[in-house]
C-alpha cells in the first residue's frame, strides 16, 4: 500500500504531497476552497498546518484526506488540465 512520506504546503494553495515510493503529487485546492468540506483551507495560515502520519493528510483534525483520495483527486486534475486546458 502507498504511504505518504510528507506533505509541504506551497503558495497558492497548492499542497505538495510527497510518498514513500519516491513519487511526488501537487495537489491545487484553489478551486475546491468555495466547498464546505475544505472551506477553512481558505485561511492560508490553517492550510499551512497540514500535517501526515503516513495515512492521511490532516489539517488540525478538522480536514482529512486519505492516501486514495491524494490520488484520486490528483487524477481529477490530469483530466481537467488534460481536456479543459487547450
Amino acid at each position: 500500500m502507498i504511504r505518504i512520506k510528507s506533505v509541504i504546503p506551497k503558495g497558492g494553495y497548492r499542497l505538495e504531497v510527497q510518498l514513500e515510493n519516491g513519487s511526488s503529487i501537487i495537489l491545487n485546492f484553489s478551486d475546491r476552497l468555495h466547498t464546505v468540506r475544505f472551506g477553512l483551507l481558505n485561511d492560508k495560515a490553517f492550510f499551512r498546518r497540514a500535517v501526515s502520519d503516513g495515512d492521511f493528510v490532516r489539517w488540525d483534525n478538522k480536514i482529512e484526506i486519505s492516501v486514495s483520495e491524494v490520488l484520486q483527486l490528483a487524477q481529477k486534475e490530469n483530466f481537467k488540465r488534460k481536456y479543459h486546458d487547450k
